[in-house]
């Protein structure tokens, strides 16, 4: 693998992909919204711009929570010194795995449900999962006891990166 002059030998940057169903979600709940409003309009017609202040809450949610997964982004690199991990917008810096403190990694592959809508972290006490909606992951043991498993649409070339930066760190 090539080694670029910022130490970087991989980097995968994977966005939230399921607009799709994002949307229908939303506009499923949009119409429900609309027809408890109209309901409500016909019940209580001396209400009714309590109602559409009542009507306008669920579009705002919508808008707030597409703004944030707009920013999602989970970033993997693999740079001369080790294995860089940042999710946004939870972790705004990159968390730093030394070379030194990996000790084995192997390919992985998801359940049926992890290619759903899973975009989160998962902290156990001696393992941490990075997802992204991806079934294919790299499952990385840390000398401490530790494990990380990292969602990748690259596993194969995450596993290369990974190698090349040991080869790296200890020819250096």
């Amino acid at each position: 693998m090539n080694h670029s002059e910022n130490g970087i030998i991989f980097q995968e940057k994977q966005y939230f992909d399921k607009w799709v169903w994002f949307f229908a979600l939303a506009g499923i709940m949009i119409t429900i919204n609309i027809i408890i409003i109209l309901r409500l309009f016909y019940i209580f017609p001396g209400f009714p711009a309590l109602f559409l202040v009542l009507a306008a809450i669920p579009v705002v949610i919508f808008i707030i929570i597409s703004l944030v997964f707009s920013k999602m982004e989970l970033t993997t690199e693999v740079r001369n010194d080790g294995l860089y991990i940042r999710y946004r917008p939870s972790l705004r810096v990159f968390r730093h795995y030394p070379g030194s403190t990996i000790e084995s990694y192997e390919k992985s592959k998801g359940g049926f449900l992890d290619r759903i809508n899973n975009w989160k972290i998962r902290s156990y006490p001696n393992k941490v999962i990075y997802q992204c909606g991806s079934h294919e992951k790299v499952h990385i043991k840390l000398t401490n006891g530790k494990s990380i498993l990292i969602d990748s649409k690259q596993p194969d070339k995450l596993i290369d990166a990974l190698n090349s930066m040991k080869k790296y760190s200890i020819s250096s």
